[in-house]
């Protein structure tokens, strides 16, 4: 009888002891959890053995979208009985533009254009079981691909311990959602099968009237040649002639880089050899802020391509705080450039190919004698 007394009060304390764990586990879940994290919107990472901080990344709004300004608060927590000094800093990758911030936030390099923006701030005053927060703004760029990158550490002032550290990387999305790529790129590809179907069209009437394949060839490269040549006019004297002119803030001076791998091959006599290169190149960006009749617009300039690719002395000419001569389009103030100069070469080379254009279809319209 006393055994089996023992035995229901051993397992009775053993059933005592599950309910109670089985109670404290949501208990446990309920006070760690992040009302956010479920949605990815906060990024954070618990403080390290004997450090006492506990950083945390949030940006809003979410999900990242190209050309639009979103806002990275930062926040830092002293979760011990002592007051502390730390120091906050961020890297923002090639996508994320600065903008602005609070709480005297400055560059690491302000007098030269980075690929990647270091910025930091003065050192804060966190006192015990407290919180400071420190916050910037940045624009997800048009003009750089790739996924969008933030990365910032904290510390304390004097203490040689590891950094306290948060990050996010995110693709942007576009800002119509699905519909978005049918608004940017859908008018580029029905104008592109419009002009296949054209092409197509050329060359079967000009058999049909018979002319030979050389004749009907020149037609095409006519229409081809006279097509890139009007292009790149408009391109470059559409900004001359019809932009607005205003003036721009720098709020950011930096530069993207594209890498293109190439390959040759050499056959010698016994033996088959190849040797591949790589090309760097440098493109440089600006993040400007400027007002229209509207409202005030952040974007990025240099958006003509090929006339700022790879000449990173542009550069030069602007720093950070400053202000600008800057051209927009009224139609779409989200373009804007601070050059349109139609630089010589343009010129030289539309009409050029607008020559060649012309000859070849003369040549190829043209009726045989008798």
């Amino acid at each position: 009888m006393t055994m089996k007394g023992q035995g229901w009060t051993t397992h009775g304390a053993a059933i005592v002891l599950a309910l109670l764990m089985l109670l404290a586990a949501p208990l446990a879940g309920f006070a760690q959890s992040d009302g956010d994290a479920g949605q990815g919107s906060t990024s954070r990472h618990p403080a390290q053995r004997g450090g006492g901080l506990q950083l945390t990344l949030e940006v809003s709004p979410r999900p990242l979208v190209y050309g639009k300004v979103h806002e990275a608060g930062i926040r830092v927590a002293n979760g011990t009985p002592i007051d502390r000094k730390v120091k906050i800093n961020a890297l923002l990758g090639e996508v994320v533009q600065f903008v602005g911030g609070e709480q005297g936030v400055r560059f690491v390099a302000p007098d030269q254009p980075e690929q990647e923006r270091r910025i930091t701030w003065p050192v804060i005053d966190v006192p015990a079981d407290e919180t400071a927060r420190v916050s910037f703004r940045f624009l997800v760029s048009w003009d750089v691909t790739g996924d969008a990158y933030l990365q910032v550490d904290a510390g304390t002032v004097g203490d040689e311990g590891p950094l306290e550290v948060a990050h996010l990387r995110e693709t942007p999305q576009l800002p119509d959602g699905s519909r978005g790529f049918l608004s940017q790129y859908g008018a580029v590809l029905i104008s592109f099968l419009l002009f296949v179907v054209l092409q197509i069209a050329l060359y079967r009437y000009t058999r049909r009237k018979g002319g030979g394949l050389l004749r009907a060839l020149s037609v095409v490269g006519a229409v081809l040649l006279i097509f890139f040549a009007v292009a790149g006019l408009r391109n470059a004297v559409e900004p001359v002639l019809y932009w607005q002119p205003t003036t721009c803030e720098v709020l950011d001076v930096r530069y993207a880089v594209e890498t293109h791998d190439s390959s040759t091959s050499s056959a010698g006599s016994r033996s088959q050899s190849s040797r591949s290169t790589t090309t760097r190149l440098e493109i440089p960006l600006l993040t400007l802020r400027f007002d229209t009749p509207e409202r005030t617009i952040v974007s990025t300039g240099f958006r003509n391509q090929s006339s700022s690719t790879g000449d990173m002395s542009l550069l030069n000419q602007f720093r950070a705080g400053t202000t600008t001569d800057c051209y927009y389009d009224p139609d779409d103030p989200g373009w804007v450039v601070v050059t349109r100069d139609v630089t010589v070469t343009t010129i030289v080379f539309s009409l050029l190919f607008a020559l060649v254009g012309v000859v070849l279809g003369w040549l190829g319209l043209r009726r045989r004698k008798g």
